[in-house]
């Protein structure tokens, strides 16, 4: 039997030997950098460090995630839904028509490790007075144009935990000095565990059960709870991103996301269907009209797929972005992390194959 392929990445025993990467991966070395549990602290933290706040409005992507909609909001934030360009960049035009005088940030998601162009919008927003908020949770390890996305933003996000195995962990960095977390930190050893399983259980089949807890979890990154901004991440996070995120990572990963495009190109829906130089992609996106069924199918051959991002926050009224609904409820996300071995890659292509043909 095969082992379980996760579209989280495992985590290998010997990572707990490995010397600290130096330098370390950008932001970790920038002062003032902050490690917090998930992506929604770290904007909760970032907008009141920021200044922003009761009153003030922020530009944010229609195709979101809602937890960082929602930490906004709590912090007494408007947030107001621009549609964008189908490939996923802000629109100049449409920004405009949105802006009013209470609008104070744009919002810029860099979604997948595909780096959006962070200097076009860092000068539309100096020239408007605006803060520029660099959304990069998905994206840590990424560049364009040699400069590491996420660079230029007036407050910046990165999720390791999504490109590197860490139980947990977004790093911030911001213009002004960060708060937080409050909490004390915990060592989680039954995430760890899952995590050291999950290496084990990619292997050898007879232990494929032995999986990273996380694979049908999605909806505790997509829920709209806020929880405690202040909780810690956890012990050993700091200890292992220095150590895992070393520069094989990126490379690896692209080299993973060619070999699936060259054979799933068919069913990627733009702008994924290419992989942007310097991009480090943390999942491979299909898109099916019977995501339960075809996550169904994956499981059976071994695949932990997931689906990707299916609600909007309760603040947005969906029927008046079908893009973005329609990206909601047709995506599925396939692995493509840098643990993956030629014979994985090939698994995942002919399953994923194998369900399109049999859907006809």
């Amino acid at each position: 039997m095969s082992g379980w392929l996760s579209v989280w990445s495992p985590l290998p025993p010997a990572a707990w030997l490995r010397r600290p990467v130096d330098p370390p991966p950008f932001p970790l070395e920038v002062p003032g950098c902050r490690l917090y549990e998930e992506g929604r602290d770290a904007v909760w933290h970032g907008v009141r460090a920021l200044g922003l706040g009761e009153g003030d409005e922020v530009l944010s992507p229609a195709y979101h995630a809602g937890p960082d909609v929602e930490a906004m909001i709590r912090a007494g934030i408007e947030v107001r839904f621009y549609v964008g360009a189908p490939d996923l960049q802000p629109d100049a035009e449409e920004l405009d028509r949105l802006r009013g005088p209470r609008t104070r940030a744009l919002y810029l998601v860099h979604y997948l490790g595909s780096p959006q162009d962070a200097a076009r919008w860092r000068a539309w927003c100096d020239e408007r007075d605006l803060l520029l908020i660099e959304d990069a949770a998905q994206s840590w390890l990424s560049e364009r144009d040699g400069m590491p996305v996420g660079a230029l933003g007036d407050l910046a996000l990165w999720s390791v935990y999504k490109m590197v195995p860490t139980p947990d962990g977004t790093v911030a960095i911001c213009k002004r000095p960060l708060s937080g977390p409050a909490g004390s930190a915990e060592l989680r050893p039954g995430k760890l565990i899952h995590m050291q399983g999950a290496w084990l259980g990619q292997r050898w089949g007879a232990l494929r059960r032995l999986r990273r807890g996380g694979d049908e979890e999605f909806d505790a990154i997509a829920h709209f709870d806020l929880g405690d901004p202040d909780a810690a991440p956890s012990r050993t996070t700091a200890y292992l991103v220095r150590r895992l995120g070393d520069p094989s990572v990126a490379p690896a990963r692209r080299r993973n996301y060619t070999r699936l495009l060259e054979a799933l190109s068919d069913h990627v829906p733009a702008p994924f269907d290419r992989l942007p130089e310097g991009g480090c992609p943390w999942l491979f996106l299909v898109e099916t009209e019977d995501r339960t069924a075809m996550l169904e199918f994956l499981e059976t051959r071994g695949i932990g797929a997931m689906s990707f991002w299916e609600p909007f926050h309760p603040s947005a009224e969906a029927e008046r972005f079908p893009d973005a609904a329609r990206r909601r409820a047709t995506a599925v996300a396939l692995p493509v992390h840098h643990e993956l071995r030629e014979g994985d890659l090939d698994r995942i292509a002919e399953a994923a194959l194998d369900w399109y043909r049999r859907r006809g």
